[in-house]
């Protein structure tokens, strides 16, 4: 892991001004603190992540009381500065994945520089790293966990990944990260359940918390949180319903009353997304001509109550609203969902008021390549700059070309628009770009089960594949379902 994330620490430093009280009294004008070495994690993986969390431990001298460490613009939280002002120890705080210089600051406000005995200043870097988990349809189930080099975009396996779900929780699918990146949530479909995991900061990895929580709908696959973080939604894809349940500071599940809450008349329940303002849920319906159920959500206890219309479909074409992956634009005006069978990607406009859905320009094909004889539009994810809508064009056929789709999003209209396409490993079910727009994802769940990763272009959204392309996932029953990232 050394290796892979280097602890650079370089010029960031920012000085505080000292306490009154002899020697540390304020720091003179012209003495600056000095940094030499900086260890993590008690000299462990040197990386953590964005939630932060992590003990941090920083050598050199002329540390005065009062002074305050920032890795990039983030600062070290809970520091204490030793007697002989030479050692500041501390707790990283949130960040935001990347590499950053630290920096320290006296109260006088001198600026740390590095001393001259550190011969390379990489090695007085940090580096915040984002933890991707997906879960596989083995028996029993699996999540596999990796860190994400924030430099080379290069995924790392987590410690002990993968992780086994408890014996009688099989097949495992759906995957989500609490908004607090301190939980990550498995939707066990053979089961009926979902698994709760703590994730350790410093490293990745997950520790269970207590027994599988049954859902109450069966085949459970699609994870979403309010964004308030009180929240975990459910789709049931053999129940054709949404559970509902209250998560606890323990990250411990509990369903509401009423849970699950009926999506009928539509079935086979897949995407769930909730609009960032937590008013509205959409689901995505694969079963009969498909469509999006939207719910309102009820503030006061995260209850669903059907959006009058639902299930939506977009009528602007002769086409099946057959629903898989599925995601809204950050501005809350736009829904796209993957239409699974039929090769092309739905756009939706969000009334503000009801939630109701109403079709944007006809659905779009979602591949330049004839001869699927079947198609997951699984994928769906936007840029973090809004301005690509990323989708998959799968076919569980091992001859055919297995494709991930950039679209240019109209800013005005919603409307997509193919703008460029790249090659993915087998039968690609799912894709994510990350909080930092340079690189993306995508897991693929047959022929072949692998993870994908690719460079991207800012400019034109395209995807340029890293070197080596896949990941393998060794895998008995199934592939990989639903992947996360953390934000």
């Amino acid at each position: 892991m050394q290796n892979v994330f280097k602890f650079l620490y370089a010029g960031f430093a920012i000085l505080s001004l000292t306490q009154c009280a002899a020697k540390d009294s304020f720091a003179p004008s012209d003495v600056k603190p000095l940094l030499k070495t900086v260890t993590a994690n008690g000299g462990g993986a040197l990386y953590c992540s964005i939630s932060g969390g992590c003990p941090l431990s920083i050598t050199g001298s002329e540390f005065y009381n009062g002074a305050k460490v920032f890795i990039g613009s983030y600062e070290c939280l809970n520091t204490v500065i030793s007697e002989t002002h030479d050692r500041i120890d501390c707790e990283v705080g949130p960040g935001k994945s990347g590499l950053f210089d630290i920096r320290i600051r006296n109260r006088d406000g001198n600026f740390s520089v590095i001393d001259k005995s550190v011969t390379d200043p990489t090695a007085i870097q940090f580096a915040y790293a984002s933890f991707l988990y997906l879960g596989v349809q083995d028996s029993p189930g699996k999540v596999y966990g990796y860190a994400q080099n924030p430099v080379t975009g290069a995924l790392l396996s987590i410690p002990s990944s993968p992780y086994s779900i408890p014996t009688s929780a099989n097949q495992t699918y759906g995957t989500v990260i609490s908004p607090n990146n301190k939980f990550l949530y498995a939707a066990n479909v053979l089961s009926g359940t979902v698994s709760t995991f703590s994730i350790k900061p410093q490293t990745g990895q997950l520790t269970a918390v207590g027994p599988a929580v049954v859902t109450g709908g069966t085949v459970p696959n699609g994870l979403f949180f309010h964004p308030s973080g009180n929240y975990l939604y459910v789709t049931n894809q053999g129940g054709n319903s949404v559970s509902v349940m209250t998560v606890a500071a323990d990250g411990t599940l509990t369903a509401i009353g009423g849970s699950p809450f009926s999506a009928a008349p539509a079935t086979s329940l897949n995407g769930i997304v909730v609009d960032s303002t937590g008013r509205f849920l959409y689901v995505a319906s694969m079963g009969g001509t498909g469509g999006v159920v939207g719910y309102a959500i009820d503030s006061n206890t995260g209850a669903l109550s059907l959006i009058s219309g639902s299930p939506f479909k977009n009528t602007n074409g002769a086409f099946a609203n057959t629903g898989d992956g599925i995601t809204i634009h950050q501005n809350g005006r736009w829904l796209y969902m993957g239409l699974v069978g039929v090769k092309r990607v739905a756009a939706f406009d969000i009334d503000q008021s009801t939630g109701a859905l109403t079709g944007i320009g006809t659905p779009i094909l979602n591949n330049s390549t004839t001869g699927y004889t079947d198609n997951g539009g699984s994928g769906a994810n936007i840029s973090p700059d809004g301005l690509f809508f990323y989708g998959t064009a799968f076919s569980t056929t091992a001859t055919h070309p297995k494709k991930v789709i950039v679209y240019n999003i109209n800013q005005s209209t919603g409307q997509l628009s193919l703008a460029s396409e790249a090659d993915a490993g087998g039968g690609p079910n799912d894709i994510r770009v990350d909080t930092n727009g340079n690189f993306a994802y995508t897991c693929n769940s047959s022929n072949t089960p692998s993870v994908s990763a690719y460079s991207r272009n800012p400019a034109n959204g395209a995807l340029t594949p890293l070197t080596p392309r896949d990941i393998s996932i060794p895998t008995g029953n199934g592939g990989p379902g639903i992947m996360v990232i953390q934000k």
